[in-house]
């Protein structure tokens, strides 16, 4: 099959969207597929480098490239959009010229996974699959105060994402167009049918590298007296540390025996060691900053529980990292960990209101530390659900959904 696969963010080796659009190329070539990869030059190094390891892969890489000013632009966070919105113009123009001379057989945006971006290949009107994406989702108001200063910004994402859904002629056209869209999560699969798409699936936008469990089946978690719990991620408002610390200050005033390990800085990391104080609880707790990966795999080995308590998130690959390593989760009830985690895997709190939210935290740690033997359970049920999400398994999945469109537009 003649596959063109839309990675605006494609890096191999990478985390997060660039090492997403990576795997959805790579994989598909390994099935057999001459897969198009259009992308930013931001990899082409990483790209062309990993591509001398795969010489009997087809796969062709389009740089598309956008006018400098725009480039320039793109630095200040509300021209990030325009970046995207152009390149997505010009590389639906580049698709429309190659198509011309090789007859795509299928079209697949990955990257980025926003739905209200939409994607320029609808314009092809060839059998079109967009996502996964996310969308739709919205921190709750009221834990506006876990933002610290950062709220405006929530407000501003919102305005945002409403003024594309209204203006942005991609996001309507691709929910007419797509023959497929994969939501990340139940409130993206709503808003899409909401505005009257029908051909929509709830997909998780995210897998585990097929080599990833030979580093995780030695895990050997801690027979320490006092409960180990780690928090992966990057300190930005919305992964709501500061609601963790608060939940954790109740615990310490309930005499359990825990310690807290924090991996990962961002914007909001200058504040942590004064939120340590605030919240009474820096003899308790251990932030290493960014560590590498080795670092932060060795870490999923010596901890007894994963928190990670986002306030907005379609997901978070950090769970599915933790479930196979057989750690237990706390999270909260909603978006994406509400709709993907397994309730067997991990204890899910309501979000209410803060004070109880707060409360059920810190009672889901008590449990966690009193209960070692169920704790292991729920590890094993986490690891079973993390095996069943490798990238292979879900670039197949994806794969029966392209034969099916293409019978159907074959029938049709």
């Amino acid at each position: 099959m003649r596959l063109l696969i839309s990675a605006y963010a494609c890096i191999p080796d990478r985390g997060s969207e660039p090492g997403n659009g990576w795997h959805w190329v790579l994989g598909n070539a390994m099935l057999g597929h001459e897969v198009w990869c259009f992308t930013t030059r931001e990899g082409e190094e990483a790209i062309k480098k990993a591509l001398k390891h795969y010489p009997s892969l087809k796969i062709h890489v389009e740089f598309i490239d956008v006018p400098r000013w725009i480039n320039y632009l793109y630095r200040y966070q509300p021209f990030i959009y325009l970046h995207y919105l152009v390149w997505q113009h010009k590389a639906a123009r580049k698709a429309a010229a190659i198509d011309k001379e090789i007859n795509f057989d299928l079209l697949h945006h990955v990257t980025l996974g926003s739905l209200q971006l939409g994607a320029g290949l609808w314009r092809l009107k060839k059998p079109f699959v967009f996502g996964p994406v996310g969308g739709n989702n919205f921190a709750p108001v009221a834990f506006k105060k876990y933002f610290v200063r950062g709220w405006y910004m929530e407000i501003f994402r919102k305005w945002t994402s409403e003024l594309l859904m209204a203006f942005n002629p991609d996001f309507m056209k691709t929910i007419q167009q797509a023959d497929l869209i994969l939501a990340s999560n139940n409130d993206t699969w709503e808003k899409v049918k909401s505005m009257g798409g029908e051909k929509v699936r709830v997909f998780l936008d995210t897998a585990l590298s097929n080599d990833f469990f030979t580093d995780s089946e030695d895990s050997n978690h801690s027979q320490s007296d006092e409960l180990r719990i780690l928090w992966v991620g990057r300190i930005f408002a919305r992964k709501g540390l500061p609601l963790v610390l608060e939940a954790l200050k109740e615990v310490k005033m309930k005499n359990i025996p825990f310690h807290l390990t924090i991996l990962g800085d961002g914007k909001l990391g200058c504040r942590v060691n004064q939120w340590l104080i605030d919240y009474g609880v820096q003899e308790h707790v251990t932030w290493r900053g960014q560590v590498s990966w080795y670092e932060v795999k060795a870490a999923y080995k010596e901890h007894d529980v994963f928190m990670l308590c986002s306030l907005r998130d379609s997901f978070g690959s950090q769970f599915l990292e933790a479930m196979a390593f057989k750690l237990p989760i706390i999270t909260l009830n909603h978006q994406g960990a509400r709709d993907h985690i397994p309730s067997n895997a991990a204890i899910k709190v309501p979000v209410t209101k803060p004070e109880s939210t707060v409360k059920e935290l810190a009672e889901a740690v008590e449990y966690m530390y009193q209960n070692p033997q169920h704790r292991k359970e729920m590890g094993q049920n986490g690891y079973a659900f993390a095996q069943q999400h490798q990238w292979d398994q879900q670039i197949i999945q994806v794969n029966k959904y392209y034969k099916e469109i293409l019978s159907s537009t074959k029938s049709s």
